[in-house]
Order: C-alpha cells, then structure tokens, then sequence
C-alpha cells in the first residue's frame, strides 16, 4: 500500500474489525488480504470475476530479519525513504510503530500503511525464500538501522505468479533520486517495459496484473 506524505493533521488511528476483538488490527488485515485483494485491471468485471490471489493463501505475520528476504526492485527512491523516517518518528509520537505493525494504520482519509508483504513460492528461483511485494522502502530502512521489521508472510494455494524475478540480495538494490529504466528483473518472455494487461495475461493465463487494493475495498469492509 503506497503512503504519500504530508504532514499528519489527525490522530492516526489502527483499523479494527468491527465484531471480533482485534485489538491490534491484524485481524482485519487477514480478513483483507483474503478477501479484497484483486488482479489489477481497469475492468471492474473482469476484476471481479477473477480468482482472488490470497483468497485460499496461508497468511502469517513474523518478526523477521530482512537479510532472510529477497528482494525484487533493483532501487529505493531517496525521497520515499525520506517519507519514511519522517512517517516513523510522526506515528511513534501516537504510539504507533511502523517496523511492528500487525495491521492497517489510517493515517488521514487518503493514506493508509499496513505491514510490509512478502510472498513464499517453493519453485525455482525464489527456493522459498520470501520476495518483497510491498514495503520495499521500510525492509530497506530496517535492514540499515539492523533491526527485525514485522512482516505479513503469505504462501501455499497463491493464485496467481508474480511477474518479477528476485534479486540475488539487498546489494544489488541502489538507492535512486528517480525510477531507473531497469528497475526489475522479470520472467522470461517479458518485454522490459510490458504492459500489465497483455502481459500477465498472455503468460499467466486467467491473470491480469499485480495485486491491487483500494481505500474503498478497506471502507466497505468495515461497515
């Protein structure tokens, strides 16, 4: 889930399930992940109708190392971890640790952070070992200050591939003023600027894109 930054006017506050006792969120964000993640498509039909990727995913969170996860993006932009250290020390201040998050944090009507997500596949070449698939920036911050970050690790019946390769570690991640043209290694048979819609879709067959999730798929799930 991206965050963009400006200064928090409003206290941040942890989305809690509604009818379950969730005290720290991470309920709510499971229940999430199994059922309002979706292949991204402009197609709300289409969208829709698609398997779910996590809806039948083993979904756990675990305190973990980032030198134990690979990574997929061959940079970090200076200005989002910039975002980030000012979001740490601005949510630490309201009792909210974004390296040990367990749920979804609601910054302001716009801007929300959860946990950073990894996937586990047991083919080669991931060997499972977990692959970032967002929160690159904070695993990235983790790994220089040396401290564990909380993680949402998800595996098992996954419906769909990713797109991208992992990197053989965080060396080969460089941190950028601007996203560099070879950002990321993919499957063979991707062109290196492919489009999402024919690309995933002609070499996974069913799929239409990465995962995606909206503010209004989180608001309507707590109604």
């Amino acid at each position: 889930m991206t965050v963009l930054w400006y200064k928090i006017s409003l206290m941040a506050e942890i989305i809690k399930h509604r009818y379950v006792d969730d005290l720290d969120g991470s309920f709510m964000l499971g229940e999430l992940l199994h059922e309002k993640i979706f292949l991204n498509t402009d197609d709300k039909l289409i969208r829709y109708g698609m398997p779910k990727p996590y809806e039948y995913a083993d979904i756990t969170q675990e305190l973990i190392d980032p030198e134990k996860i690979l990574p997929t993006a061959k940079y970090v932009l200076r200005s989002h971890l910039d975002i980030i250290e000012a979001l740490d020390i601005e949510l630490s201040s309201q009792g909210i640790n974004i390296f040990n998050l367990r749920g979804i944090a609601k910054i302001d009507e716009n801007n929300l952070i959860c946990p950073p997500i990894l996937e586990v596949w047991e083919e080669s070449p991931y060997n499972g070992i977990p692959v970032v698939v967002d929160g690159a920036h904070r695993l990235y911050i983790a790994r220089k200050r040396g401290i564990k970050i909380n993680c949402v690790i998800i595996s098992g019946q996954i419906s769909s591939m990713l797109p991208v390769l992992p990197l053989t570690g965080w060396q080969e991640v460089m941190e950028r003023d601007e996203v560099p043209s070879d950002k990321r290694n993919y499957h063979p048979g991707f062109p290196e600027n492919w489009k999402t819609h024919e690309a995933y879709r002609t070499k996974f067959p069913g799929s239409t894109g990465p995962r995606t999730i909206s503010n209004k798929d989180i608001s309507s799930s707590r109604q």
